[in-house]
């Protein structure tokens, strides 16, 4: 396998390697918003409201949390879908094979 020259990358593609950088750089905020918040709905608040931790009324809070999860995770899809379409031509430019 050739080794990769960054000498080889024209100013286009540092480009897209810095816009793939800021995706991921929002992508990963929205997976830990998603896996707190799905940790707190269906594993800390149920957890709390056997054992009598929490009361009652805290068993409201399961479904806006849920949603902010939800929402979370759909963001991070959507980053991740926007990672990998918006620049297809850089990806095969930078590395001659996708998978080994």
């Amino acid at each position: 396998m050739p080794q990769t020259d960054p000498n080889a990358m024209t100013s286009v593609f540092w480009a897209d390697v810095s816009l793939w950088l800021t995706f991921l750089w929002i992508y990963f905020p929205l997976i830990i918003v998603f896996a707190f918040s799905m940790l707190i709905a269906h594993g800390l608040i149920p957890s709390g409201l056997r054992t009598g931790t929490y009361p009652p009324i805290c068993a409201r809070l399961r479904l806006p949390i849920t949603a902010i999860g939800v929402a979370a995770l759909a963001g991070a899809a959507v980053m991740m879908v926007l990672t990998i379409t918006q620049t297809p031509v850089t990806l095969l430019n930078v590395w001659d094979r996708l998978f080994v």
